[in-house]
């Protein structure tokens, strides 16, 4: 792999990549063993029209080039994700009262990160927020349980998770944090714009994090299972905050 591309796999995220048009796709590779396949006809097709190199392959190098991922036959190289800067990203916002953002705390799972991410970009949150260190970050594995939702969502990279919630506070966002030990969410009328911010699965928000918060918020639970894990309840927050916030009358 070149150093300067991102590599994506699975039907899905190449498909939307190659839709979206936002990142150049320059290569593209498929496996020998899904000539015919309706849908990986229709990613070649797309990637002709994007004027990307396609190279058919044996599906053991395939395995070899995705360290044996689950990549359905289809792999890509593509220009790596711009990542936004904090500032740019309020700017962009500015003026639009029902805007929400995600932010995750320490999340290392990728299988927990794009899940979030997929379910942030269909529920019309605008920006993700990810710290630099003890975050998974965007992998070629995240991507793929993205399924492409990647390519629809902005993604802002920060230093300090804290300094930028405060910033946004300036900037007139309410920032809620997601903990067992919070307000039930089926009581809660959100300020916006607005900010809910998730941590890891196993440990929650940081303290320090939670103390940056205006408000900590939980889902009402029933039955025998200690918690959700972190991806279910960002969506069942995330959906809660939409229904309330942006459709609202």
């Amino acid at each position: 792999m070149q150093d300067n591309l991102d590599m994506i796999y699975g039907i899905h995220p190449v498909m939307e990549a190659l839709k979206s048009k936002k990142r150049n796709v320059t290569q593209l590779y498929v496996s020998d063993s899904k000539a015919g396949h309706r849908a990986v006809e229709e990613i070649i097709r797309l990637a002709k029209r994007c004027n990307a190199k396609i190279d058919r392959i044996d599906n053991k190098t395939l395995d070899r080039l995705t360290r044996n991922a689950n990549h359905q036959g289809v792999m890509a190289k593509i220009q790596p994700i711009k990542l936004m800067k904090l500032s740019t990203a309020m700017y962009e916002a500015d003026g639009n009262k029902k805007d929400l953002w995600l932010a995750v705390d320490e999340m290392t799972d990728p299988q927990n990160l794009g899940a979030i991410i997929r379910s942030a970009a269909c529920l019309g949150f605008s920006t993700i927020i990810l710290p630099q260190r003890r975050t998974v970050g965007i992998t070629p594995a995240v991507y793929k349980v993205a399924c492409g939702a990647i390519e629809n969502i902005n993604i802002v990279e920060v230093a300090n998770l804290s300094a930028a919630l405060n910033d946004l506070k300036e900037e007139g966002f309410w920032v809620y944090g997601a903990d067992m030990a919070g307000k039930p969410i089926n009581t809660m009328d959100y300020a916006s714009p607005a900010v809910l911010v998730i941590g890891s699965e196993g440990f929650g928000i940081r303290e320090k994090t939670a103390e940056n918060c205006d408000e900590i918020i939980s889902i009402p639970q029933k039955g025998g299972v200690e918690s959700l894990n972190a991806s279910a309840a960002a969506g069942i927050i995330m959906y809660d905050m939409m229904s309330k916030v942006q459709l609202k009358k």
